[in-house]
């Protein structure tokens, strides 16, 4: 999960980084923008974010949280359903 949230934080940052540019030399090219600087301040605010975000994915990678493993009960390490006496009996 933390390598696909990586992973997307990343494309996010790129393109987030790609609208700042292009709201900077040439915001002609994206129309219905009426304020050109709030656009670009927010496009780089979503970036922030998304950099919060893919260093935390990265922490997440590294230093994984602990889980806990259900060991099987049954013989020789198998995990079969022991609560039935009989297969096919009422």
């Amino acid at each position: 999960m933390s390598a696909t949230c990586a992973l997307y934080s990343f494309c996010g940052i790129l393109f987030c980084a790609w609208v700042a540019v292009l709201l900077s030399t040439q915001p002609f090219y994206l129309t219905g923008i009426e304020d050109v600087d709030e656009a670009k301040k927010n496009a780089i605010g979503a970036m922030g974010l998304f950099m919060v975000t893919l260093a935390y994915s990265i922490y997440k990678i590294q230093f994984p949280s602990e889980k806990e493993t259900i060991e099987p009960d049954g013989p020789e390490g198998y995990q079969l359903n022991t609560g039935a006496t009989e297969y096919g009996s009422y």
